[in-house]
């Protein structure tokens, strides 16, 4: 074995800052992976582009990529129904759900034959407040006026009968008797609203795709009847009593307040199995980001206002350890 003598301090002092760099360079390195929980990649199923789990997956995938070091990918489905099957067989990491669609396939009810329990809460984003639109030029006025007429629903019909399909129900109105149903994404469906090619459709107050025909041509909101109103949230445990502020309603919208009905969604969900440590950094990055999100995309609004929305319980469904965590840690946790 050759031996080298040190010549100078200087030559030792280089070789003691190499050595340190290099020792930092390893850490680093090996980190990363712990870091992500040696999870080498992230799928968010959201649901169809226009859609408001669409806008607000698309800016928080690469703040959790930059956060973690793991590639994030964004995935389009058919909404809450198909995403809830996709946790389940563990075809994606994350999902996210409307609150009643996860409540109902946690305890197997609904459309949900038996109990699916493979996902976990991590957190939630805003109450959905629903709204159907027409044309602004339109002679439609109320809910009552869709006797007869085309109108869109939503992306799919496992998942918008159950929401939208049944505020027409509390109306008086029965699908395929007094109105033809029509399914396509948001986008889709508002580009037909303003053709003329379908009559009206529903929307969220946070789907963009309604306040952009808004912006471009104009767009109407047809009143709800206050008994109907009463009677969803009477019959459907899942419904309240919603209230969009007069200015947040597409433009076209003349009036005060819009009356509606609402119900608490969506929530991001993870697999169960995905490790607690990852799950812990993943819900801290989304907190950390909020007002960052909320600058890129509006949807984040309620939880700018009130971050507390983020850990709305929801009946008997469990939480993911690494989400209870950090949410006690953040002193907003409001489970039991």
């Amino acid at each position: 074995m050759e031996i080298i003598l040190m010549k100078s301090t200087a030559n030792r002092n280089l070789i003691f800052v190499a050595a340190l760099l290099g020792a930092f360079y390893f850490q680093a390195v090996h980190a990363q992976p712990a870091k992500a929980g040696g999870v080498k990649s992230l799928q968010i199923a959201s649901a169809a582009q226009g859609g408001g789990f669409h806008a607000l997956a698309t800016p928080l995938a690469p703040i959790w990529e930059k956060d973690l070091g793991v590639p994030v990918v964004v995935s389009t489905s058919r909404g809450s129904n198909e995403n809830v099957a996709l946790i389940e067989r563990g075809e994606v990491t994350l999902a996210m759900v409307t609150g009643a669609s996860q409540a109902e396939a946690w305890n197997g009810e609904g459309s949900f034959k038996k109990p699916y329990r493979n996902g976990r809460l991590m957190f939630a984003f805003y109450p959905s407040n629903a709204f159907f639109f027409t044309k602004a030029d339109s002679g439609m006025n109320s809910v009552k006026d869709l006797k007869g007429k085309r109108v869109g629903l939503g992306p799919s019909a496992a998942v918008w009968d159950f929401y939208m399909g049944r505020i027409l129900s509390a109306h008086g109105l029965e699908k395929g008797k007094d109105y033809t149903a029509v399914y396509a994404d948001w986008t889709d469906m508002a580009t037909q609203v303003g053709d003329g090619t379908l009559d009206a459709s529903a929307a969220l107050e946070t789907t963009p795709a309604a306040y952009q025909l808004g912006e471009e041509r104009g767009a109407k909101a047809l009143t709800m009847d206050p008994a109907a109103v009463n009677k969803a949230v009477a019959d459907y445990w899942y419904y309240f009593k919603g209230n969009i502020k007069a200015g947040s309603m597409p433009k076209g919208h003349k009036g005060g307040n819009f009356q509606t009905v609402g119900w608490m969604g969506p929530y991001m969900i993870a697999k169960k199995d995905l490790p607690d440590d990852l799950v812990y950094a993943l819900t801290k990055s989304f907190h950390k980001h909020i007002k960052e999100l909320n600058k890129s995309m509006n949807l984040y609004r309620w939880l700018a206002d009130d971050e507390k929305i983020a850990t709305m319980p929801l009946r008997n469904v469990e939480w993911h350890a690494g989400a209870v965590k950090y949410w006690k840690e953040a002193g907003l946790w409001q489970g039991k």
